[in-house]
């Protein structure tokens, strides 16, 4: 009887790790404001950061509704709105410094997506930006500097 008891507390006690280390994996999620989110994902190929240069990330601050990042090239900062699931980016400016074509690219396809972007949702660390037809335009992941 007493190996039962033993074997019967044994497995209980694996359930409830194994419930305890699930619930440790699940984040919350990320504010979409004040948040550091490093550009991932540009229609759907992956962007790549490339050494001496400035990784793609946007901040929205919300202070003024402002905008401020980085194409991967040259900085970037605008505004934005926000209201529910939808976004939308005012008149964005960045410098103009000129970059190896790879960071080129990938400035011009930013800002383009920047500009058909409409919707967003945010999934732990993970930002979606989206386009008219629900389709992804950008992905980013949430970075804590600090």
């Amino acid at each position: 009887m007493c190996g039962f008891i033993g074997i019967l507390l044994m497995t209980s006690g694996c359930t409830v790790a194994a419930t305890d280390s699930h619930k440790s994996i699940t984040s919350p999620d990320e504010s979409l404001i004040n948040t550091y989110w490093k550009l991932v994902m540009l229609d759907g190929t992956p962007v790549v950061t490339h050494e001496n240069f400035r990784e793609a990330h946007l901040v929205l601050h919300q202070e003024a509704s402002r905008l401020a990042g980085a194409t991967g090239c040259n900085t970037l900062m605008g505004t934005y709105r926000v209201e529910n699931e939808q976004i939308a980016f005012g008149q964005i400016a960045s410098t103009k410094m000129a970059c190896p074509t790879a960071q080129m690219k990938t400035e011009r396809d930013f800002l383009t997506a920047l500009k058909q972007v409409t919707a967003w949702s945010v999934d732990g660390a993970k930002l979606i930006l989206s386009g008219d037809n629900n389709e992804p335009l950008a992905a980013f992941e949430a970075v804590h500097l600090y």
